[in-house]
C-alpha cells in the first residue's frame, strides 16, 4: 500500500527529511547525471530553505517518492534558476500559483506495465491535485523533462508550454517549463471521479 502526505520540513523527522533528501541524490545525481550539489548521498538546494511542502510517497515505510512545492509568490526554480524556460515570458508571480519541483520517484517504482505510468506515479498525481484543490491553487508551474510532458499527455493531464515553446537543454536533458491548471481535466486524468 502506497501512503502518501504533503508536510512541511517541521512536520517531518530529521529521518524522514534524511531519506527524502537520499531519494533525490539516487534520482538526480546518480540516475539522470544532473550537476547537482549533494553532500553524503544527499541532494538539496537553496530552495529547501524556503519552507516549502514536500509531498512524500511511502510503501511498508520505505520513501519511494517526493514532490517540492513552493508558493511562486517567492523565489522558485523557474523564476530564479531557469528563467530562460519562460521563452521570453514574465514569470508567475501569485498566491493561487505554485511551483513543483523536484519530483523524484525510486528506479524499482517509475514505470508501470507496458511502459504506463507507474501506480506510485499516478498517486502522487492524484494527491497533488488534491493538494491544489485543498489550497485554492488554480495553476501549478514546473521545469521539467520532455519525458514527463509525454507522461502527462499519455494520461491526458492538461498543460501547456511558455512562451515560444522550445524544448530547453538543461545539462544532459531536454526540458520544458509547464503551467497545469487544478482544474477538471486534472481531476478527471488522475482518475478521481
Amino acid at each position: 500500500m502506497i501512503n502518501i502526505e504533503c508536510k512541511s520540513r517541521k512536520e517531518m523527522s530529521d529521518k524522514e527529511y534524511d531519506e527524502l533528501l537520499n531519494l533525490r541524490y539516487r534520482v538526480f545525481k546518480q540516475r539522470l547525471k544532473w550537476d547537482v550539489k549533494s553532500v553524503n548521498h544527499q541532494e538539496s538546494d537553496n530552495y529547501d530553505h524556503l519552507d516549502p511542502t514536500y509531498l512524500i510517497a511511502k510503501s511498508e515505510q520505505q520513501m519511494i517518492g517526493c514532490w517540492r512545492i513552493l508558493p511562486t509568490s517567492g523565489h522558485y526554480m523557474l523564476k530564479d534558476t531557469f528563467p530562460q524556460c519562460l521563452g521570453g515570458e514574465k514569470a508567475p508571480e501569485s498566491d493561487v500559483i505554485y511551483e513543483l519541483s523536484r519530483f523524484a520517484v525510486e528506479r524499482s517504482q517509475s514505470v508501470g506495465a507496458h511502459y504506463t505510468p507507474s501506480t506510485v506515479t499516478m498517486e502522487m498525481f492524484k494527491a497533488i491535485y488534491l493538494y491544489g484543490v485543498q489550497h485554492s491553487i488554480s495553476y501549478y508551474v514546473t521545469v521539467t523533462s520532455t519525458g514527463v510532458e509525454k507522461l502527462l499527455k499519455r494520461i491526458g493531464l492538461p498543460h501547456q508550454r511558455f512562451g515560444s515553446s522550445e524544448v530547453y537543454k538543461l545539462g544532459d536533458t531536454k526540458s520544458v517549463a509547464l503551467l497545469i491548471p487544478v482544474d477538471n481535466v486534472f481531476r478527471q486524468s488522475v482518475g478521481l471521479a
